[in-house]
């Protein structure tokens, strides 16, 4: 086992066309044939394929025109009873943002012809699938990460085997011939092609015969996508908060300021995520005899971990004092804010600017603030405390630090 622990080397790391990707070894199961565990041509070509998705455009109507919708719906409840917990509330954010990204239809009844598809806004049965569909995602992520849980491994990985063929019976096939239907009108010249869902599914499905996509993995695929973003993303926005709240009780005039700045609010977001990458660790093989540029040679089939925590806080990338919150902090030529917590290269992030956004000098026309800084905007201005009577604290089932519960009050009406 090598551990590459700084900057430059575990930047190099993730770079390097012959390290293999292996942090879902062991829930490869569920992860087979998904493109975060490709390698090689099949990565590149299903990347180039996802990225007409994933493009700032398509960045950019989501946060326009539904971020702050599914946020408003969400928060709704919490803010009529003024108190939540910051988790469950981040986390059915993001799984409604995700599912859309991924091409899930939560509807009771079928949906409609319309492009846009998602969370049925209309309530009903479909509050109901949708808190289904999250106890889904629940139990996909913890199988798919099994290498981090804790307790017995063998009946997490049974027990996302049996949430896959749940997902698949109760929202899968609903959404697939849905979408096959509206891709074969589109293909005989019923419907233009720009009045297409803008979904990972619909991708897929208008490019199967490039890639010869078996079903199975289309499937696998397109589960993966509302865990991924429901879990990290969530984890990443209440890692945010903490700090938020905490700066907040040391500089309370700055509550105001973090409101109505996005570009400062985004600031303190990519200072956490550095500080609280969602994976901890990346877990790659070499598939080569291999030299980084830092001269560490790596035998072929040697086991290789990332550190991105460690070399989140590499003080020759991240300056003196690196473990330390600071909004504020000066980094070396070329380090992003959030360090390597999307990962870098082919294999970094598809999701990063839905989630992160983009620093301002990089937008040319539009600033994206990213679901997480706009999340955190709008818990702060309902008021958002934590609950001094019922501290945070953190989960207990995985070996990663994470937040189990964040219950906060809330001090003003629900706005909009």
């Amino acid at each position: 086992m090598i551990v590459l622990t700084t900057y430059e080397e575990a930047r190099d790391g993730f770079r390097h066309r012959d390290l293999r990707q292996a942090l879902y070894d062991e829930g490869v199961h569920l992860m087979d044939g998904v493109i975060v565990n490709l390698h090689g041509d099949p990565h590149v070509a299903r990347r180039r394929l996802e990225n007409r998705l994933f493009r700032r455009d398509t960045f950019a109507w989501y946060e326009t025109d539904r971020i702050p919708t599914i946020i408003d719906r969400v928060l709704a409840a919490a803010l009529a009873a003024g108190r939540g917990d910051l988790l469950p509330l981040a986390r059915r954010t993001m799984m409604a943002l995700s599912v859309e990204v991924a091409g899930v239809d939560i509807v009771t009844g079928g949906a409609g012809d319309g492009a846009e598809a998602g969370v049925d806004e209309g309530g009903g049965d479909a509050d109901a699938d949708f808190e289904r569909l999250y106890g889904i995602m629940n139990r996909l992520a913890r199988a798919s990460t099994v290498a981090h849980a804790t307790g017995d491994k063998e009946a997490i990985i049974a027990d996302g085997d049996e949430a896959l063929a749940e997902f698949e019976a109760a929202f899968y096939h609903h959404s697939l011939y849905r979408r096959q239907r509206l891709v074969r009108d589109m293909e005989e010249g019923r419907r233009d092609p720009a009045d297409l869902p803008r979904d990972v599914l619909t991708t897929l499905l208008v490019n199967t015969d490039k890639l010869d996509l078996p079903p199975d993995t289309i499937l696998r695929e397109v589960a993966y996508f509302p865990w991924v973003g429901s879990h990290s993303t969530s984890a990443q926005l209440v890692h945010a908060m903490h700090h938020i709240f905490t700066w907040i009780d040391e500089h309370p005039a700055d509550r105001d300021v973090l409101i109505a700045d996005g570009a400062r609010r985004q600031a303190f977001v990519h200072e956490s995520m550095r500080l609280h990458p969602a994976s901890p660790v990346a877990e790659r093989v070499a598939t080569a005899d291999i030299e980084l540029k830092s001269g560490r040679r790596i035998p072929e089939g040697t086991a290789v971990t990332v550190s991105v925590e460690a070399a989140n806080r590499d003080p020759e990338a991240f300056g003196p004092e690196p473990d330390r919150f600071d909004p504020d902090r000066r980094r070396g030529d070329g380090v992003p804010p959030w360090g390597l917590s999307f990962g870098t290269g082919t294999h970094a992030c598809l999701g990063q600017e839905l989630a992160g956004g983009l620093e301002p000098e990089d937008a040319l026309h539009h600033h994206l603030l990213g679901a997480v800084t706009l999340m955190a905007g709008s818990i702060l201005a309902n008021g958002a405390r934590p609950d001094p009577d019922d501290p945070p604290s953190l989960d207990q089932n995985t070996t990663r630090h994470m937040w189990g519960r964040y219950p906060v009050l809330f001090d003003v009406e629900p706005t909009g």
